[in-house]
Formats: C-alpha cells, sequence, structure tokens
C-alpha cells in the first residue's frame, strides 16, 4: 500500500488549484454546534497569536485522499476525500465567510470613495475565491468552471447555493449541520475582526487569511489505488469510532454493489434518503428495525457487525470472490424495505398511522397509536409495530389498544419492569414476520394476561390508581389525562352493562389530547368565602377530578360546585353529565366518583 504522507499547511493543501470531492460512501457534512465552537475557538487563539506577533500552528489532523489524473488536462488532478471532509469543508464554509466579509468592506469602500482599498479588496475576494471555491480551467482547449470541493450528493446542491451567498432551504438534518456552521462562523469572523476603521477590518480578515495558509496544519495522506482507499477507510474508521453505524453500512453496502453502476447509484440514493434525519436518530431506527427483524436488540457496540450480518450476508464473500449480480440485486432489495421501515420509523415516533385512511378504522382508533406513542411514549413497542405493519390495518388497529391498555396498567400504574413485556413483543413479532397472513393478536393476548395476572393483578392495580393525583409541579399529568379521557370513550359501553370485550360505543367523538383539560370538581383555588377544610386535602385526587371538552377548559375556572353544575350538565362527556345529576359535592360524593373511576378502569384495562 502506497502512501505519500505530508505535514502541511492549510494553505499549502489549497495552492494549486484542488478538485476535492466526496465519494458515495462518505457520510453527509456532520460537525455539531460542539465541533464548531472548538474550532472557533482554535481560530480566535491563532488570531490573538499572531495580533501579539508570536504565531502558533495548530495540528487538525489527517486528511486521506485518493488521486485520480484529470483527462485532457496536464498534470490535474482530482481527489476523493476519504477522511477529512469535516475539517476540508470547515475550512472553505470559513473562507466563504470571508469572502463575504470582503464584499460588505467593498461597498463600504467604495460608498466612502476609498478606491485604492476597494481594489485591493477585489484582489483578495478573486484569489480567495479561486483557491477555496470555484476556479477555471482548461480541458482540450475548452474553458470550464470548476468547483475546489463538491460535497456529497444530498449536500452539494445545499453547501454550493450557501458559500457563494445566496439562501437556500434547509431540507436534511446535514443541510442544518452546515447551516449552523456558516452562522457561527460568520458572527465569530466578524467579531474578530472588529474594527473602528476599514483599514483595521481589512488589516484583521488578512490575518486570518494568514492563519489559514500558515498556522492551520495537517497531515495530507495521498494514495492512487481504490482498494488501498477502501482498506484505508476501514482501519481509520474502525468500528464507527469516527462514522455513524449508517455511514459504515452506507460504505459496505457500496463495496458490495462496486461495479454495477446502476444499482450502485440507486443504493447510493436509498441511503442518502436512509441518512437524512439526526445521527442519533437513525440509529435508534436501525436498532429497531434490527429488533423486529431479529427478536433481541443488538449488543451494545455491535450494531454494525449484526446489521449487516441479519440484513447483508453477501459481505462474508468479498475476501473469496467477486460479487455477482443476483447477489447485488438480493442487497438492493433488501435496502429497499430498510427505507420502507424506516420511513415507518418516521411515522411512529410522532404518532402517525401507518395505513391510508379507510374504514372500518376510524380516526378514533388512528389517535390510540398517538397516544400510546407519543403520550404514553411507550417506544418499547416500536419494534413490534415493525412488524405488525406487515399485517391489514384491523389487526393493526387490535394490537395497538391492547399494547395501550396492558402498557397504562402494567407500567404507568403498576410500575412493572419492561422486560417480560419486551419479551412477549420479541415472541410476537417473530411470529408475525414467520407467516404474517394466519397471524391473529389471541396468542398475544394470553401472554398480556398471564402477565397481568402475576405482576399487575387487579388488587394491585385497584391500589395504585386510587392513589393517582393531580401533580401541581413536579411531573407530568399525561397519564392522568390519558386515564380520564380512555373511561370517558368506554363509559357508555360500562353503563350498558360492560358486555363482552370493552368498545367505544361512540367513536365520532374525539377530544384533542392536548386541548382536552383536567378539571378539578371542587375548586383548586376557590374563594376563601367557599373554602371547606374537609375537601381541601381532597382537591388533587382522583375522586375529585375529570376532564372538560377543549370547547368549555376556558369557562368554570374557580366557581363553586353549584355554579358549574349547567357546564357539566351541557357538557358533550357523559361522565360530567352523570356529575351534574349531584346536588353537592362532598367527601361522599368524591369517594363515590373515585369508585366509579376504577370500577370502569378495572373492566377496561384488561388485554
Amino acid at each position: 500500500m502506497k502512501i505519500e504522507p505530508t505535514y502541511t499547511s492549510v494553505g499549502s493543501l489549497f495552492e494549486y488549484r484542488p478538485m476535492f470531492f466526496i465519494p458515495k460512501y462518505q457520510r453527509a457534512y456532520a460537525w455539531n454546534s460542539e465541533s464548531v465552537e472548538d474550532f472557533i475557538k482554535d481560530l480566535k487563539n491563532c488570531f490573538n497569536k499572531r495580533k501579539s506577533n508570536s504565531p502558533v500552528n495548530h495540528f487538525f489532523g489527517g486528511v486521506l485522499c485518493v488521486r485520480y489524473p484529470v483527462g485532457g488536462t496536464v498534470n490535474q488532478h482530482e481527489y476523493e476525500i476519504i477522511d477529512g471532509q469535516q475539517r476540508i469543508a470547515t475550512f472553505t464554509i470559513l473562507v466563504s465567510c470571508l469572502i463575504k466579509i470582503y464584499e460588505e468592506l467593498k461597498e463600504q469602500a467604495e460608498k466612502s470613495s476609498s478606491f485604492d482599498n476597494k481594489t485591493i479588496l477585489e484582489s483578495r475576494i478573486k484569489l480567495i475565491s479561486e483557491r477555496f471555491i470555484e476556479f477555471s480551467q482548461e480541458v482540450q482547449r475548452k474553458i470550464n468552471s470548476v468547483e475546489v470541493l463538491r460535497l456529497s450528493i444530498v449536500d452539494h446542491p445545499f453547501y454550493k447555493e450557501l458559500i457563494r451567498g445566496r439562501n437556500p432551504s434547509v431540507s436534511r438534518d446535514s443541510h442544518s449541520n452546515i447551516f449552523s456552521a456558516y452562522t457561527a462562523l460568520s458572527k465569530a469572523v466578524k467579531d474578530i475582526i472588529a474594527s473602528s476603521t476599514l483599514e483595521g477590518k481589512m488589516d484583521n480578515v488578512e490575518i486570518i487569511q494568514n492563519i489559514i495558509d500558515i498556522d492551520f496544519t495537517i497531515l495530507y495522506m495521498v494514495t492512487d489505488s481504490k482498494e488501498d482507499a477502501f482498506r484505508l477507510f476501514q482501519v481509520i474508521n474502525d468500528r464507527g469510532t469516527n462514522l455513524t453505524v449508517g455511514d459504515l453500512l452506507k460504505a459496505k453496502t457500496l463495496e458490495i454493489v462496486e461495479g454495477f453502476n446502476q444499482y450502485q447509484d440507486n443504493v447510493e440514493v436509498l441511503w442518502n434518503n436512509i441518512l437524512a434525519d439526526a445521527p442519533s436518530d437513525t440509529e435508534k431506527y436501525l436498532n429497531w428495525i434490527y429488533e423486529s427483524y431479529q427478536g433481541n436488540r443488538a449488543r451494545q457496540d455491535s450494531l454494525f457487525d449484526l446489521f449487516l450480518d441479519k440484513f447483508f450476508p453477501q459481505h462474508k464473500n468479498h475476501k473469496t470472490e467477486n460479487f455477482k449480480e443476483n447477489e447485488v440485486i438480493q442487497v438492493h432489495t433488501k435496502l429497499n424495505n430498510i427505507y420502507e421501515d424506516i420511513k415507518s420509523c418516521r411515522l411512529l415516533v410522532e404518532g402517525q398511522w401507518l395505513y391510508e385512511v379507510k374504514q372500518p378504522i376510524m380516526s378514533w382508533d388512528r389517535t390510540r397509536l398517538n397516544l400510546l406513542l407519543k403520550e404514553l411514549d411507550h417506544e418499547l413497542s416500536v419494534p413490534l409495530f415493525l412488524a405488525a405493519s406487515k399485517l391489514d390495518h384491523k389487526r393493526f388497529a387490535e394490537i395497538v389498544q391492547i399494547l395501550e391498555k396492558v402498557f397504562f396498567r402494567y407500567k404507568i400504574i403498576c410500575n412493572q419492569h419492561v422486560t417480560p413485556l419486551k419479551t412477549i413483543y420479541y415472541q410476537e413479532l417473530l411470529a408475525i414476520r414467520q407467516n404474517p397472513d394466519s397471524y391473529n393478536a389471541s396468542s398475544l393476548k394470553q401472554k398480556l394476561r398471564k402477565l397481568i395476572n402475576d405482576k399487575a393483578p387487579e388488587r394491585v392495580f385497584k391500589a395504585n390508581l386510587e392513589t393517582l393525583e393531580y401533580r401541581d409541579s413536579g411531573g407530568s399529568n399525561k397519564p392522568l389525562k390519558y386515564f380520564l379521557m380512555t373511561v370517558e370513550y368506554y363509559y357508555q359501553w360500562y353503563k350498558n352493562g360492560a358486555i363482552g370485550n370493552p368498545e367505544c360505543v361512540d367513536k365520532s367523538r374525539v377530544y384533542d389530547f392536548a386541548g382536552t383539560s383536567i378539571e378539578h370538581i371542587y375548586p383548586q383555588n376557590i374563594e376563601k368565602s367557599f373554602l371547606d377544610l374537609n375537601l381541601e386535602p381532597l382537591k388533587n385526587t382522583l375522586g375529585n377530578l375529570t376532564i372538560l371538552d377543549p370547547a368549555q377548559n376556558t369557562y368554570g375556572g374557580n366557581d363553586t360546585f353549584i355554579e358549574k353544575r349547567p357546564l357539566y350538565q351541557a357538557s358533550s362527556m357523559l361522565l360530567n353529565r352523570d356529575i351534574a345529576v349531584q346536588t353537592n359535592w362532598t367527601q361522599q360524593e368524591i369517594n363515590n366518583h373515585k369508585n366509579l373511576l376504577v370500577d370502569v378502569a378495572l373492566k377496561i384495562f384488561y388485554p
């Protein structure tokens, strides 16, 4: 393996019109605000040292490239960046900030008729633009405009517009990173060059140029071998030390389909779409997908290897033989399926329904998924839902409602450990994957009933429900609101005799979770003249609570029960209309209301 390492300045790297580009297998721009802030601190330190006539070098690590000759030119090359993209891109973003400031100073010089300074600024802009942004190149007697750096296919259009002073639209996480870096560097440079005079600002920007040209240093390594590049890439980024799991999987699958150009282009597009989220989100989604097919969670720091073996076993053949077209097709098909699962993950984390809207599933049924995943925060169920998405929408909705009731009882109220729940989910998702056409939820119900009977029996559930209270501070009231809303939905079924499986009799009533408010029947902040010392200790307890329609939640407030009775009588909620039947609201009514809510819950929250 032939490598030409050189310790050099960043300025020297950009001295002779280089042409850098990012290969298909590299990740998008990923520097976060912390990395950029560290970069700015280094810049400020070097600036202060130069101002005090004691310049220092700052080493930014290695940049590794593969060199390719440019056809039709003499001794000109393109350089494929294997490692160091983030630094190279940030250097060019910094220079684009200097160009923007030079443009502003040029306008200032023109307005003040400082024509010598204007000429100097124009010269500087031209010089650094050609070195770091874009230059003209003769190829076979034709002059072409050449970009110094081309980022990945998903980032480059945004990056190209931004560094030229335009205002491109952010459409993915890496764009946000680029824009944040540009914004932070622009502000930092303006702070650094602050001066009362035009000449002072010009001198300070020139100091920053000198820092880039002389003080910022790197170890520059070049190889001419594509094969060496892949090996070096794996060594430098062993086990994802610097790259994410998604980045490494992208690199490996692109390596598998190398030589099959059409499939490689499609694989690249798929990975660009898969990696559009924040890296932490992508890794979470890939973990969920692995769990959904494998039936267990990947060991810590092993997701790359395990995911690769599970979904792309073809990679094991690369040491002894070239990949065949049927293997490449298998990789492409599998990646298509993974992308569909990624899109499902994105919907599920937002609590969104995975199917088109059609009967008999109504809006009420769809909101149960949102409540479970968003309001009750049961992301543990996502791998099961990914598998269940292969079922029809009716069976999917049935699973949602089973899990919703069990999770509320088992975990939120009885606070049992989730491991047994997760074990059941894994068993069921494997059964679904094995034969989705014949799957029904009876086995899921049976297993969850046994778990409930063992770990969250009626006496424990009842006792814990009775202690449920409204929290003024120090915790969320979402579980309480969910409970009261769910009881209301099933209350008509309960009043009809609670026969058969629990059901919402009127699914046309769908209350907005955020807009629905928890109501204190005996007011939370009653006027002193109506204060009841017997009820004050009970005002936040379950028996004194109900919910109000979104349209009513600004009324009533701290009125007495007698004053609020007409509000309850006019409510669309059956529970409230039954409360309004009472002539007074005393300790006895509070106790009766609590017992009613608990009795309804015992009949609802069971699989």
